[in-house]
């Protein structure tokens, strides 16, 4: 095994007497020797271990061996801790934000609030309205959904590509709301608030999900059926936002399986976790330039109206 030298060689010592040095730090004097490479380590390149004393290159060695035979989630994540972090969080910020409607309605809404005729002029409104609710009815029912299809989901796409489809979906959900809204109509001019796209973009994606690892997907088809009932029935409910976030959440999560790298024997499975990740963002990156484009064209449209 080639290991760096930094010039070091104990057969090109011209003075096999002279104290052994450090090799990344020629002027330090070191006794002390890797336990695997046996090179000199001084203090500061020194690794305590439980088998003995390892230089900072033999230390970062095995940290990549052992990175390549991770266990490795569905989506090539690596496995985490089991506490749902990430929705929590969102769960969190979605009660804070529903404590500053009631502080301060007037500002918390008119500045987060999605509406379509102001909605090019505000862009973070597409992120924003997404964190605020009507009542606590209906703050309630979305944590629940966030809560129950979040703690699993979590687990099985990783922190990151669930916060991606989680915010994709709820981007997919605004970006319908208002391509559908006419522009000569009191829909343009109507606020649409709520979890609910992203949500229903986590339902879509718990069903590829169970789908590609052969759970159980009738369960999530009926709640997924259900919620779509009560969308186009209840009166009140922006069926655009719960579409959009419910095919756009289905597209991402449907893309990353279709184009993972395949896992083979014997592959080193921290390439293709980068792999993974980079294929990833790109399908994450193409969901945000397609959502841009229809709201570009959209936006063109309504000014040559």
């Amino acid at each position: 095994m080639e290991r760096p030298s930094y010039g070091y060689s104990a057969e090109d010592n011209p003075d096999p007497q002279a104290p052994p040095v450090c090799p990344r730090h020629p002027d330090r004097v070191s006794y002390v020797r890797c336990k695997r490479c046996e090179r000199p380590a001084c203090p500061d390149c020194q690794r305590p271990t439980s088998v003995g004393v390892l230089c900072v290159d033999c230390e970062r060695e095995i940290s990549r061996q052992q990175a390549s035979t991770r266990p490795r989630n569905a989506m090539g994540a690596r496995m985490g801790q089991r506490t749902p972090y990430v929705t929590y969080t969102l769960i969190g910020l979605c009660v804070l934000a529903y404590l500053g409607q009631t502080i301060a309605p007037q500002l918390v809404v008119q500045l987060g609030l999605f509406v379509p005729f102001r909605a090019v002029a505000m862009p973070w409104t597409f992120f924003t309205a997404g964190f605020l609710h009507g009542g606590l009815l209906h703050l309630g029912l979305n944590m629940y959904a966030l809560w129950i299809v979040g703690r699993y989901l979590e687990q099985v796409l990783g922190r990151v590509r669930f916060s991606a489809v989680y915010l994709v979906s709820m981007l997919g959900g605004h970006t319908a709301v208002y391509l559908i809204a006419n522009s000569l109509e009191q829909s343009w001019y109507t606020g649409t608030l709520g979890a609910s796209g992203g949500v229903f973009g986590l339902f879509a994606a718990m069903f590829i999900v169970n789908r590609h690892l052969g759970g159980q997907t009738m369960q999530i088809l009926v709640l997924i059926g259900l919620n779509l009932v009560i969308t186009f029935t209840v009166p009140g409910i922006s069926w655009q936002g719960h579409l959009g976030g419910l095919l756009l959440g289905a597209a991402v999560t449907a893309g990353m399986f279709a184009l993972r790298p395949k896992a083979v024997a014997g592959a080193d499975r921290q390439a293709l976790a980068r792999r993974s990740a980079l294929v990833h963002s790109a399908v994450v990156a193409a969901a945000v330039v397609l959502c841009v484009v229809l709201i570009v064209v959209k936006t063109l449209l309504v000014i040559g109206q």
